[in-house]
């Protein structure tokens, strides 16, 4: 038994399905390897800024506690009065106690007159040693030189926490009367930092150590200087990787360090690396499968739809195709179906213009032989020649031109301009035969001159108001009126004539949007035809009577300029 040939648009879709399954399967894997390089490196860095904005925003409140604390008038009336004998400290006492309640980092206090003599401090005897002593001397000349309202450093012994100092001159009447300086007990700025579980080191501006939670990060023993450059990311202590962040605060004399443990995770990566592998295989193999049964799938409704097309284009052109896919074919089926319909009504109509254009032409030719208007024509120009000679001439010269551009049959469509000149030949005509009896108004917008309209269209509906107008009535008026509205043009012809009945005015409409050609018995259904099949449904005559009163004919066409023919 032979094996069913494989269907070329199935093996092409087999082998495309495949391709674009590889490459995304590469694509997958990427996107998973990039996540697991930068997840951990993002993760550090969110890690990083936030301790660093909890550093930042407790450092800074500690900051303004003491820069409040100094620069408050009556904290400073209190220590100039206690430095100048006024007081015995009690005061001084309570408003550090007072301070040292509420603040995280407590303080202890030194005040000194101007000549560097301590006249009231917080420390004990033991800590107020000769070292922090002279340290404290310096400190003042420090803030006198330092030009700032509050001076900053750090001070630092041997075996003990290093202590955030600020020193403030104190000023009576604008004469320098004495110093205050506070100092930040150390061993306070770990339960402020407490709700991070990252490291953390601070330092002034010069590198001195504010504070640090780990010996392990200074470079030497019994050393209080830390310096690290601002553009570095990972740091290595005691074989254990940190990625380190820095914040510097100008405006406080603070440096903040922020140091994160960040382990390569080399092994983690591996097997990383190796599961994301065999996923992309696992998929790898179900994508093709699926693709297989996709392409199986799809190939079955393409040569369904095949047949179907081959018959529509060999045996019936008017064939339908049916399919039952369940899928997009069955959609592209309809689609076609549509199409076919709209191709087979198109050319329905294009034959009916053609054929009706043609009919139109043979009576436009019977037109052009009119002997009832030619012999009308000359039968007053006779009477002219012997009156009004040179009336006759020129009625004589209009009605050349009305045969002339009659028979003209290279213009199927002229700009209404030019076919509203041959109007006015065709009125002065009219007007020559009838007289004072036959009257006409013209209100064409000049806009609508540019638009262009089949030949003829205005003059059989001029001649249809003049033929039944004056079967009733000895006087007729014709209103000629043109106008563009919504991107179509009309034109319409309004005569007083005896009009038509009810009856009779839906007897016309009806016969004038009917698809019967019948233009060897009304000229008015034939126009009416051409123009709807010229320009669609929305397109045609229009008529109104108000019997014994008036008969309207309006034309709607859409607008076409010379560019659009």
């Amino acid at each position: 038994m032979d094996k069913k040939p494989t269907s070329r648009f199935k093996k092409h879709l087999e082998e495309q399905a495949l391709k674009r399954i590889i490459f995304l399967v590469i694509i997958g894997c990427l996107l998973f390897c990039i996540p697991i390089f930068r997840l951990n490196y993002l993760e550090q860095n969110f890690s990083v800024e936030g301790h660093l904005n909890f550093l930042n925003r407790r450092f800074d409140e500690v900051y303004a506690d003491v820069t409040a604390y100094l620069e408050d008038r009556e904290n400073q009336d209190l220590f100039v009065r206690r430095i100048t004998g006024v007081t015995n400290g009690k005061e001084v006492q309570y408003s550090l106690s007072k301070y040292n309640y509420t603040s995280p980092v407590r303080l202890n206090i030194i005040l000194m007159n101007r000549q560097r003599e301590i006249i009231h401090t917080s420390f004990s005897e033991e800590a107020l040693n000769l070292h922090r002593t002279e340290f404290n001397k310096i400190v003042a000349d420090n803030a006198l030189k330092a030009g700032t309202p509050i001076y900053s450093t750090v001070y630092y012994f041997s075996g003990d926490r290093s202590e955030c100092v600020y020193a403030k001159p104190l000023y009576q009447k604008g004469e320098l009367v004495g110093f205050v300086t506070v100092y930040l007990n150390g061993n306070d700025w770990g339960s402020l930092f407490s709700e991070y579980q990252y490291d953390c080191i601070i330092t002034n501006l010069d590198g001195a150590i504010i504070y640090h939670t780990k010996n392990a990060f200074l470079p030497e023993r019994n050393t209080n200087k830390y310096k690290m450059d601002p553009t570095r990311r990972f740091i290595t202590v005691q074989n254990n990787r940190y990625r380190i962040g820095t914040r510097i605060l100008t405006d406080k004399n603070a440096i903040l360090y922020s140091l994160v443990y960040s382990p390569r995770n080399s092994l983690y990566i591996i097997i990383g690396l190796i599961t994301i592998v065999l996923l992309g295989y696992i998929w790898l193999v179900m994508f093709r499968k699926l693709a297989q049964m996709m392409a199986e799938k799809n190939a079955k409704s393409v040569d369904a739809l095949v047949k179907e097309i081959r018959i529509l284009r060999y045996e019936d052109n008017e064939h339908i195709i049916q399919l039952n896919t369940g899928d997009e074919f069955e959609e592209i089926g309809t689609q076609i179906n549509k199409m076919v319909k709209s191709i087979n009504d198109l050319n329905t109509r294009n034959t009916d213009l053609i054929r009706l254009n043609s009919m139109i032409e043979m009576r436009n030719l019977q037109m052009q032989i009119n002997p009832h208007f030619i012999y009308n024509t000359l039968d007053n120009n006779k009477y002219l020649i012997l009156e009004e000679p040179k009336k006759a001439m020129y009625l004589l010269e209009r009605f050349t031109h009305i045969l002339r551009y009659s028979i003209n049959n290279t213009k199927g469509d002229v700009a209404l301009a030019e076919d509203m000149e041959y109007i006015e030949d065709y009125l002065f005509i009219q007007k020559t035969r009838f007289g004072e009896r036959f009257k006409v108004r013209v209100e064409i917008a000049p806009e609508c001159g540019r638009c262009t309209i089949p030949k003829p269209l205005l003059q059989p509906l001029i001649e249809n108001s003049i033929k039944y107008g004056f079967q009733k009535k000895m006087e007729l008026s014709i209103e000629i009126k043109g106008w563009l509205a919504g991107g179509y043009l009309f034109l319409q012809v309004k005569d007083d004539g005896p009009g038509v009945s009810a009856e009779r005015l839906a007897t016309l409409r009806r016969m004038i949007v009917s698809e019967g050609i019948k233009t060897e018995h009304n000229g008015l259904q034939n126009i009416s035809r051409r123009l709807i099949l010229k320009y669609g449904n929305e397109c045609g005559l229009f008529i109104d009577s108000e019997e014994g009163k008036s008969f309207t004919v309006t034309a709607k066409l859409l607008c076409r300029g010379k560019k659009d023919v």
